[in-house]
């Protein structure tokens, strides 16, 4: 059994140089996945920069990035996508469409007779009220209601502005370290409860952690750090893709 887990590749609408050699890499990554298929890729949310899903239309940029995922399930691969911060709506485009899993709050699953739990994990922030109000904003049905009624080219711009801020309060490493305090004491609530890993994203920063009954795990970023988790048959290890 081998598990590839990712995050945060925050995907833009507009692709400068900048963008294009993040892409460049994360293609580079997904193509030698479609060469040799992991059993399962578990995208820990924050694919794109917004999505939001209309009944009829998805973003023309994101084309290429749903056009490999879907090359990957065809190889076999089953795919889950755990909401982010930045996953406003889904609706059945990946279930259908892709034939991918979509889950709005955690994935949990067993290997090798170890229990994961994996999740984005912006929920479990501490210190962090400003954001969770935010967040209870963007995440409203009135609010995704009003999204619905415009024009998906006006619609997808205003969420872009809404993630812009969502991620302001994601900057200083003093304020991560206060953030990721929450996703640990909640990881320890779960070793508590027969969990051996917890696998989260949301805060960028890649490391493994060995707590007292358990691991906790930050999955990082495809921005900065190019980071993923693979797991086979039960041997977890935090990967650069280069």
């Amino acid at each position: 059994m081998r598990i590839i887990c990712i995050s945060d590749l925050h995907q833009r609408f507009v692709v400068d140089k900048e963008e294009q050699k993040k892409l460049d890499m994360f293609y580079s990554f997904l193509d030698a996945l479609i060469a040799d298929p992991p059993n399962k890729l578990i995208i820990a949310g924050d694919l794109f920069d917004v999505w939001f899903e209309y009944t009829m239309v998805i973003p023309k940029a994101f084309f290429e990035t749903l056009h490999k995922l879907k090359s990957l399930i065809e190889k076999g691969t089953q795919i889950i996508y755990i909401a982010g911060n930045h996953d406003f709506v889904f609706k059945d485009f990946f279930q259908l469409n892709l034939q991918a899993e979509v889950y709005r709050n955690d994935y949990i699953f067993t290997c090798d007779g170890k229990k994961f739990y994996v999740s984005h994990g912006d929920e479990f922030t501490s210190n962090d009220l400003q954001y969770h109000v935010l967040k209870s904003i963007l995440r409203s049905p009135f609010v995704h209601k009003i999204f619905s009624w415009v024009h998906p080219d006006a619609g997808l711009r205003t969420g872009k502005l809404m993630s812009r801020s969502s991620q302001n309060y994601h900057k200083s490493r003093k304020t991560l370290t206060k953030q990721e305090k929450g996703l640990i004491d909640f990881s320890n609530k779960l070793f508590d409860k027969g969990f051996s890993y917890t696998v989260m994203g949301h805060i960028h920063n890649p490391h493994v952690l060995p707590l007292d009954k358990g691991t906790y795990i930050n999955l990082g970023d495809w921005i900065r750090y190019y980071s993923y988790l693979e797991i086979i048959d039960g041997k977890v290890e935090l990967k650069y893709w280069k």
